[in-house]
């Protein structure tokens, strides 16, 4: 062993010596210099030294802490209520020279509220059938392609579509509303094209896994197909779309039971359940919209946002059963949140006051979801005619107490229709408050 050492002396020496001299002289031995660092390679080897690694710096042997997983994540939900384009609606949005529908303006003050939630839902109460099939509104509304691009603008993610304005323009209508929505980059809920297709999604918010219901009331009938306002969606596309008989409790609950079910096998940690539901303008909710809620929290459901009266109807925590008891939110009506419904046109001044609802749910490492906030924030639609030419604006209440001089199309008889406005909301979100 001492010899072999002698020897790697002397390669190591020959290898300094040889390296001096090419600097000295500026030659290149390249490949006599590979072939004695090859042979120092081979002899350690041959000899089978071991090279005992460097201790660790700081004398710490052990390895990278991991890196530690927040306690919890806060996710925020938000959703608005019914949209109903009536004809004055695209009518504003359209430029004759072009043929086209822009309707982005309409919601531009209202965007900030909706793009800071993690999610964002809103109930489409009009189908996507084309131009071919002549856009119209109320009774049978079908409306420009591009009013999904606005709502999408707006920060809308989610689109509720089981509603009793799902078959106006028959069946063609009804999938090419379900194709428009996907190809355009949106979810669209409550209903499906295929079989094998769900009605509901879960969607993967900060690692949380979301799922978002929605279910709307119809008229069973006899052989087993469904009325939607004297609209018949046919027996063999029945499954097609989640509606629950406004006369049979039970059978509601056994529906939304097997879909909550269903979610939570996908994987789901936390369940918004949106249900088209109640009496048209009746401001406060039905027996059954009640009792309903009361069952569906007590299926453990952590939220439910109710649409279909086009009116305001109250904001409430109801117990629930699950996670220690933390109550659940539940907005029974969210009212209209884009329409022609004012007081001028049906004689009804709620039907201009909308709100979006926001629930942030916190979501622990052991699973359990607790919701920690829950608003009601009121909106009012400003309509308006300038150069002859309609205007609608969605406008944040609150905002506009504050600063009128940022909505410049309002007058001081707006303001007191938006004061009346946001005492409705903070009257009837007590509830949550």
């Amino acid at each position: 062993m001492k010899e072999g050492v002698v020897n790697m002396k002397k390669m190591l020496l020959r290898i300094i010596l040889i390296s001096i001299v090419l600097n000295l002289c500026g030659l290149s031995y390249q490949a006599d210099i590979e072939g004695y660092f090859n042979n120092v390679k081979d002899y350690f080897s041959a000899e089978k030294l071991v090279v005992e690694p460097l201790p660790p710096k700081n004398n710490d042997n052990s390895t990278a802490p991991p890196i530690k997983k927040p306690e919890y994540v806060d996710i925020t939900i938000a959703s608005v209520g019914d949209i109903l384009i009536h004809n004055t609606l695209y009518m504003a949005a359209s430029n004759p020279e072009t043929n086209s529908y822009d309707f982005k303006s309409q919601f531009e003050y209202v965007k900030p509220y909706l793009e800071d939630a993690d999610i964002t839902i809103a109930n489409l109460e009009t189908t996507l059938a084309g131009q071919d099939k002549e856009y119209s509104g109320y009774p049978e509304f079908n409306s420009p392609d591009s009013i999904i691009d606005a709502l999408q603008y707006a920060g809308v993610d989610i689109l509720t579509s089981a509603n009793n304005h799902r078959m106006d323009k028959g069946i063609s209508g009804f999938y090419r509303t379900i194709d428009v929505i996907r190809d355009k980059g949106l979810d669209i809920i409550g209903v499906k094209a295929q079989e094998e297709e769900k009605t509901y999604v879960v969607k993967d918010i900060k690692g949380v896994k979301v799922a978002v219901l929605n279910f709307g009331y119809s008229s069973p009938l006899a052989d087993g197909s469904l009325s939607f306002n004297g609209l018949i969606l046919p027996k063999d596309m029945a499954n097609l779309m989640d509606t629950f008989d406004p006369e049979d409790l039970e059978g509601t609950v056994e529906k939304v039971d097997t879909r909550i079910k269903e979610a939570r096998a996908d994987g789901a940690q936390v369940i918004a359940v949106c249900l088209h539901w109640g009496n048209e303008y009746h401001r406060i909710p039905n027996a059954f919209q009640q009792e309903l809620a009361e069952r569906i929290v007590g299926l453990g459901v952590d939220m439910i946002f109710g649409g279909h009266p086009h009116v305001l109807q109250p904001a409430v925590y109801l117990p629930s059963p699950y996670g220690g008891g933390v109550p659940v939110p539940v907005f029974y009506s969210q009212g209209n949140f884009i329409s022609d419904q004012r007081k001028e046109t049906v004689d009804d001044i709620y039907t201009e006051q909308g709100m979006v609802a926001k629930v942030t749910i916190r979501v622990y490492c052991d699973d359990c979801p607790r919701v920690i906030d829950a608003q009601a924030i009121p909106t009012w639609v400003n309509k308006k005619r300038i150069n002859n030419k309609l205007v609608y604006e969605v406008i944040p209440v609150d905002e506009a107490l504050v600063d009128k001089e940022k909505f410049p199309l309002l007058t001081d008889a707006d303001m007191e229709r938006i004061k009346y406005c946001q005492d409705t909301v903070s009257d009837l979100s007590v509830g949550i408050k």
